[in-house]
């Protein structure tokens, strides 16, 4: 029970603070796995035969048992919760073994067991068990009367209503045989339940010593806020805060382990990224169990390097910390000279740097990658007061001409598939069918940036372009649909799957429809494919993929047929955008569809441009459209949709157009790859990257060869381990 030395967060957060005016609703974060875990540690407890305060016989068997887990479910023992005080007797129920097993069994576990039903439903109107008795009677309609054994319900959320149950218990005070003290703080709780919710707690009060004795624990080295989060995390699973509450919860689940608290806060922290968040985790950079959480805030600091320095807290950042961010190869800058005026900027905020620390920091700075132009406005900037000039000119002389490069090798592998060539002379015009994927980012001297390519098996001959490509897993492929020629007569139904064991494409079932010009998503574990055209006609119809039972069936319609849109999957949700119609209208619609339902569609408020042949990608929260075609041709807009708002914003446009490019979300940035355009005809390579937080776009090379109307895909690293093919593919 000792407190440690983790220090609590050193930044400002007042600025985070004032964005809403220090009055912002907190957020409710809900662990999903709490319950469960809760309830494995009850089962365990009970097995060992730990912390059991109540005797029940059955046909003459003692069953030992926690009082708090039965009164979850049983208004008997919830009585007999509530009149505890005085010496414990032993109770007596007149119910069958099996029915009263199956009520225990749902009150640890969530489910019923085999029994028979009529057994569970005497036991559980025996006991005072309303839920037990609604999901027998629940079950029993669905299978008729004539089945012996009721189906099982969902375990993960009985066990969630379970714990609700406790919580209420503990609200209300019923039953508490233990008192918390800490920092003037006073809590009763169950012994039981805080053994179970809270690996802290349970290590105390099983351990034997003193503090596992009695009524009553003062705990000296915790604070009344601590206290209260730890207690109440335990019996709910639920942390209530914004994002700087977020940071002392994570805080203390560290320091007290409480492993599924400090996993819940760890994942809302890294989704809350900004540069003073950043700055704000490195406070908590060294402490073991946040790791992962550290990685994703360096990984932050690392592609958002301009606005982190021009945070107030910059001057406080370490400068160790900053030379390894300026020495990383993986350090995300639009020019070198970027990395310099960070420099720059830590050390006119700090200027009693020593000289040799300066040098020190500022040699991390690749001048010799830098253009001609940078140097110049490098000399025109200089370096802060009371620095020596003649440092400057030093740096650059010793500096290694050309510099090692910057070379980002993304922890996940940007795949495209396909697409098509756009050749002039239709006799040798053909679409391609090579797989490619990106192994590295590369920045060369200046401005120059390339992709290191390597190749993955290619498709069937002939290829195809206008076909849909997506992963269910991050370690296969699936593709299907498109055009191999370029009549209407040429459109496609077949699907191929592929995987690292194999050394080719495998065939699977073809799509009940042939279809073009439709996105393919992935959701809960199958693939959707969304609308498309056939044969010069729009399509209405969506098909689902089962990849256990390899055939595609039926799903419900979209509201009119589309063709050229966008799909994208925001939070489980899966959200269409724009398109042309039946009558080749560009749309300005934005749909969210409910395969569940049997009228699944929602129109919500409609892009800011009507567009089609564009890309939509989901990202930090939010969806995100660029580029396509409109009613006037080429379009470079770039807008963002706020689903708690239903509301759409501008964003900086693309730099070039993208008709029919790929699209995918790689390491927090959007990047669109290919496409063309449409008043030109011409084809572009290039791809562009949009990070958020910058608010800007940024060229990071090219595709092998130009390439539109192709899917792009994010698969798993350890997926192409074994498939070295080639590193310079042709096109």
């Amino acid at each position: 029970m000792t407190s440690g030395n983790l220090p609590s967060p050193a930044w400002s957060l007042e600025e985070e603070e004032a964005e809403d005016g220090g009055h912002g609703k907190p957020e409710e974060l809900c662990s999903g796995e709490h319950p469960r875990q809760f309830f494995t540690e009850a089962q365990r407890l009970r097995e060992q035969s730990l912390l059991l305060d109540e005797e029940v016989s059955v046909a003459g068997r003692v069953y030992r048992v926690h009082r708090v887990i039965l009164a979850a479910v049983s208004s008997l023992f919830r009585d007999r919760l509530l009149n505890s005080r005085g010496p414990r007797t032993p109770i007596s129920l007149n119910v069958a073994p099996r029915g009263w097993e199956a009520v225990l069994t749902f009150a640890y576990e969530g489910v019923l067991g085999s029994a028979p039903w009529r057994d569970v439903l005497a036991a559980a109107e025996a006991l005072g068990a309303p839920r037990v008795k609604a999901v027998v009677q629940q079950r029993c309609e669905v299978l008729g009367s004539s089945q012996e054994d009721a189906e099982q319900p969902n375990g993960a959320e009985e066990l969630r209503r379970n714990l609700r149950s406790i919580e209420v218990l503990y609200q209300q005070g019923i039953g508490c045989d233990l008192e918390l003290e800490a920092d003037g703080c006073r809590l009763w709780v169950h012994r039981a339940a805080l053994a179970c919710g809270s690996e802290f707690f349970g290590a105390m009060l099983l351990s034997g010593m003193r503090e596992s004795q009695g009524t009553k624990v003062s705990l000296h080295t915790i604070s009344a806020q601590d206290l209260r989060l730890l207690v109440s995390y335990a019996y709910s699973g639920v942390v209530q805060a914004r994002w700087p509450g977020l940071l002392r919860a994570a805080q203390v689940a560290l320091q007290y382990q409480s492993s599924s608290c400090l996993a819940l806060c760890q994942r809302a922290l890294a989704q809350g990224l900004s540069p003073t968040r950043c700055l704000a985790l490195f406070s908590m950079a060294e402490a073991p169990g946040l790791e992962q959480l550290w990685s994703r805030a360096r990984h932050y600091l690392l592609t958002h390097l301009p606005a982190v320095a021009s945070c107030p807290a910059f001057p406080s950042f370490p400068a160790t910390c900053l030379a390894e961010l300026l020495d990383s190869d993986e350090l995300h800058v639009q020019e070198e000279f970027e990395a310099f005026m960070a420099a720059r900027c830590w050390l006119a905020a700090n200027p009693a740097t020593q000289v040799s620390e300066a040098k020190a920091l500022l040699g991390c700075v690749r001048f010799g990658r830098m253009s001609t132009r940078e140097l110049r406005r490098v000399h025109a900037v200089g370096l802060p007061t009371p620095l020596p000039p003649d440092l400057l000119q030093q740096l650059l002389v010793e500096a290694e001409v050309p510099g090692p490069e910057r070379r980002r090798e993304p922890d996940q592998a940007l795949v495209v598939i396909g697409g098509d060539g756009l050749r002039s002379d239709m006799a040798v015009r053909q679409p391609s069918g090579k797989v490619w994927w990106a192994r590295a980012f590369c920045c060369g001297i200046g401005l120059v940036r390339t992709v290191e390519w390597g190749c993955l098996p290619p498709l069937p001959a002939p290829g195809r372009f206008r076909h849909g490509a997506a992963s269910l897993t991050g370690k296969e492929l699936y593709v299907c649909g498109g055009q191999d020629f370029y009549s209407n007569s040429s459109t496609l139904a077949s699907t191929f799957r592929w995987d690292p064991s194999q050394e080719d494409w495998e065939e699977v079932a073809p799509l009940c429809q042939a279809r073009c010009f439709f996105p393919l998503v992935a959701l809960d574990g199958l693939l959707y494919a969304l609308g498309g055209r056939d044969n010069g006609i729009a399509l209405d119809s969506v098909e689902v993929y089962d990849p256990e039972l390899n055939v595609w069936r039926e799903a419900p319609a979209l509201p009119e047929p589309c063709f050229a849109h966008a799909a994208a999957i925001l939070e489980g949700q899966l959200y269409l955008s724009g398109g042309c119609s039946g009558t080749d209208e560009i749309l300005d619609t934005l749909l969210h569809y409910n395969p569940n339902l049997e009228k699944p569609r929602a129109l919500l408020s409609p892009m800011g441009v009507p567009r089609a042949a564009h890309v939509m990608a989901a990202l930090g929260g939010r969806l995100y459209v660029a580029g396509g075609l409109g009613k006037f041709g080429d379009l470079l807009s770039f807008e963002v949709y706020e689903p708690r708002t239903d509301s759409w914003t501008r964003l900086a446009p693309l730099p070039s157009p993208h008709v029919g490019a790929a699209v995918a979300i790689l390491q927090g940035e959007l990047f669109v790859l290919g496409g063309y355009s449409h008043r030109t005809y011409a084809l572009s390579h290039l791809i562009h990257a949009y990070s958020p937080g910058l608010g800007r776009w940024l060229c990071l090379g090219t595709l092998p060869r130009p390439r539109a109307e192709m899917p792009a895909c994010i698969l798993h690293p350890a997926a192409l381990v074994t498939t070295q093919h080639a590193t310079k593919p042709a096109g």
